[in-house]
């Protein structure tokens, strides 16, 4: 058997062992490939990963792709592939009424795997940025449309993980509702039998009180938020309520973003042992490509690990985590043979490296994670000259 691609020379990151393996990876057409079962490995294309990491295609679980559907949305080939990403999940930028063109322009057209959190608010995230008519979101849910929304789910579980909720002070506070967003959002979830994400930052309700409604494999979503209420006490200890909701399955995700994270909150949390399940973006036009706070998800990774997380808990929670939420657990976020041809080749560079969180805290690195290839379903969509 011919290889349509060798990567040869680079280590592994073995994530159950917390090692690094010295091993070949081959690809024929869109998988990979048990080498042990290749008679020769003769490739049409070779790649000397020598010095570098070779990690499955990275996952950004929380980022805004509806490019051209919303204003604040990216084009996830355009700024995912050149990243090592090659799945992303949208994190409820569409709602029942434009969910079908965003399925149809961008889910289905896309070179990156994509899926999606589907809105509780009828039109998503279409209302924000484009300047000054931008306005938030409705979230009233006397104006959820319960019969739309649980068609849209049954008719796409292939791609919608859950429903979506933005419960920012800002968006709900003060304002003659029907009844509470986001106890309407847990009880439609729970009815659909599907998860929910839930946008936490400057909550209505404190932490140890809104996790208490969350159940495994609900998404607590900017979980190192600064702003209100908070998951630590105010003397810097974890709330009971948090620590017991991730051992009961809930997952916790960063998502960055620009007004997401807090230094102090993550530093804390993670000295008390508490890592973030999921490590994602919150990838927007405002965001991306911007060097102190978002950039990319390789950027964001490169952020815990100067924090102290081990490279293998950081991998993890972009990879494997992330996967098996998307449903599809052994096809990505994983180098197995038979698994989709998805890989990331990176390199761990020593040199210094500027962070920055919400309130322009800076944290200075002295590593970070840069990628050299990246290959999609199969296709080599990125790759340097020279590593």
């Amino acid at each position: 058997m011919k290889l349509d691609i060798l990567i040869k020379n680079g280590l592994v990151a073995d994530l159950d062992s917390a090692s690094y393996v010295n091993q070949n990876i081959g690809v024929v057409g869109n998988r990979i490939v048990d080498l042990q079962s290749v008679e020769n490995t003769e490739a049409e294309t070779i790649i000397d990963a020598a010095g570098c990491i070779v990690l499955p295609g990275l996952i950004d679980f929380h980022a805004h792709v509806f490019h051209g559907g919303t204003a604040i949305s990216v084009n996830p080939d355009v700024l995912c592939l050149p990243n090592g990403v090659t799945s992303v999940v949208d994190a409820g930028s569409s709602g029942w009424v434009n969910y079908k063109m965003f399925r149809n322009s961008v889910i289905n057209t896309a070179q990156s795997r994509i899926k999606s959190y589907l809105n509780v608010v009828n039109v998503g995230l279409s209302t924000l940025g484009g300047g000054p008519t931008g306005y938030l979101e409705n979230t009233n849910p006397a104006n959820f449309n319960l019969e739309k929304i649980s068609q849209t789910l049954e008719e796409n579980r292939d791609n919608i993980l859950g429903l979506k909720l933005r419960y920012s002070r800002d968006i709900a506070g003060g304002r003659n509702y029907s009844e509470d967003p986001f106890y309407a959002t847990v009880e439609l979830a729970r009815a659909l039998k599907t998860t929910l994400c839930v946008h936490v930052t400057d909550s209505r309700l404190p932490a140890d009180e809104l996790i208490s409604h969350f159940q495994s494999d609900d998404i607590y979503a900017h979980c190192f938020h600064g702003t209100g209420n908070a998951i630590l006490k105010e003397n810097g200890e974890l709330f009971p309520a948090i620590r017991e909701a991730k051992e009961r399955g809930v997952i916790f995700d960063c998502s960055n973003g620009v007004a997401h994270f807090d230094f102090n909150v993550a530093r804390h949390a993670l000295e008390q042992g508490f890592n973030p399940d999921i490590i994602s973006t919150d990838l927007t036009l405002r965001n991306s490509l911007r060097t102190n706070k978002v950039f990319s998800l390789l950027f964001i990774m490169s952020k815990y690990l100067n924090m102290g997380m081990s490279f293998f808990d950081v991998v993890r929670a972009v990879t494997r985590t992330p996967a098996r939420l998307m449903k599809m657990q052994g096809q990505i976020g994983t180098l197995a043979p038979g698994a989709l041809a998805d890989i990331a080749i990176v390199k761990l560079r020593k040199e210094k490296v500027m962070f920055e969180d919400t309130k322009g805290v800076l944290l200075e690195g002295d590593r970070y994670i840069d990628n050299c290839t990246t290959i999609s379903n199969g296709q080599i969509v990125y790759r340097r000259q020279h590593f």
